[in-house]
């Protein structure tokens, strides 16, 4: 039998509680910040050292991608729920997803970039990206084809609302003028076919 490996060998308990601490800070601080926050913020706000983060992740986008990971995986199946909702409500169906992404999208601004920019981010991101799209587009048919999205909308348009609110989410807000929810409605109220 093979010597365990790093992969493969449980944590001990402490390691495993350095770990969750780490991915809790990440996530905070990724969340407020974006992912050019350093991995010396997350350690510190984590309570542990900064050699502890990089033993755990040698680097920050191994960090990012675990963090982003778990985000992408949450955010397919709310999208498949949608698609399955579109069978019987599709506006209702159509308008959830579009909002559940833009609050996303307001929540998280490591969501926000790689979201607006997908290609840019891991395998496991990708599969993940790829289910969300899938049902996306099987949500946007079921919504045109029940006559309530108008048939001019192209599943691209949806790509730049998710960069006009990154932009959004990205520039801040001190003034409270840029507010991606609101965008998100009015874009919504002129796909609705009346």
């Amino acid at each position: 039998m093979p010597a365990p490996t790093e992969k493969t060998r449980p944590l001990r308990l402490d390691a495993e509680r350095n770990r969750a601490a780490i991915l809790t800070a990440a996530a905070t601080v990724y969340a407020e910040r974006g992912s050019h926050t350093s991995l010396e913020e997350v350690a510190k706000l984590a309570g542990v050292g900064v050699g502890t983060v990089y033993r755990r992740f040698p680097n920050k986008g191994l960090l990012i991608e675990a963090l982003l990971e778990a985000t992408m995986r949450d955010y397919a199946e709310r999208i498949e729920a949608f698609a399955v909702q579109a069978e019987t409500e599709p506006w209702e169906a159509f308008r959830g997803h579009v909002m559940s992404l833009v609050h996303m999208q307001a929540n998280d601004r490591a969501f926000s970039e790689v979201i607006a920019d997908p290609t840019s981010s891991s395998d496991a991101f990708r599969d993940h990206h790829d289910r969300a799209l899938r049902a996306s587009l099987a949500l946007t048919a079921r919504a045109q084809s029940a006559g309530v999205l108008r048939k001019d909308f192209h599943h691209r348009d949806l790509l730049i609302l998710t960069r006009a609110s990154h932009g959004i989410v990205a520039a801040g807000d001190p003034d409270g003028i840029g507010d991606p929810v609101r965008l998100a409605e009015l874009f919504l109220d002129g796909l609705r076919r009346r």
